[in-house]
C-alpha cells in the first residue's frame, strides 16, 4: 500500500472548513505584509523594518497562502510535498493523532 503524501494526510485529517479558516488567517498575514510593505516604500508613517525584511515577510505569506489553496485543491501543484512547512504540518497533525 502506497503511504499518503503530506498533503493527502493534512487533506484527510482537517475538514473543508478548518482548511478555509487556515486559509482565511494566511490571507489576514498576507494582507498585513503588504500593509507593511506599504509603509517601508512610503515612509509616510516610518517603521523599523527594513524593505529586504518587508518583501521577504510579503512572500513568506504569499507562500503560506499558495500551500493552503494548494491542500485545498484550488490551486494543485502549487507547493512541493516536500516543502518544510507541510512536512511540519503533517507533523503537528500525527503527533496531535498520535497522543489521543
Amino acid at each position: 500500500m502506497q503511504e499518503m503524501s503530506n498533503k493527502e494526510y493534512i487533506k484527510s485529517r482537517l475538514s473543508t472548513r478548518a482548511l478555509y479558516e487556515q486559509l482565511a488567517e494566511e490571507s489576514a498575514e498576507l494582507c498585513q505584509a503588504a500593509l507593511k510593505a506599504i509603509r517601508v516604500g512610503y515612509q509616510e508613517n516610518p517603521t523599523p523594518v527594513t524593505p529586504e525584511q518587508a518583501g521577504h515577510a510579503l512572500v513568506e505569506e504569499l507562500f503560506d497562502v499558495l500551500i493552503v489553496a494548494d491542500v485545498l485543491g484550488l490551486i494543485p501543484g502549487a507547493a512541493p510535498d516536500d516543502e518544510p512547512k507541510i512536512i511540519r504540518w503533517a507533523e503537528r497533525l500525527r503527533a496531535k493523532e498520535a497522543a489521543k
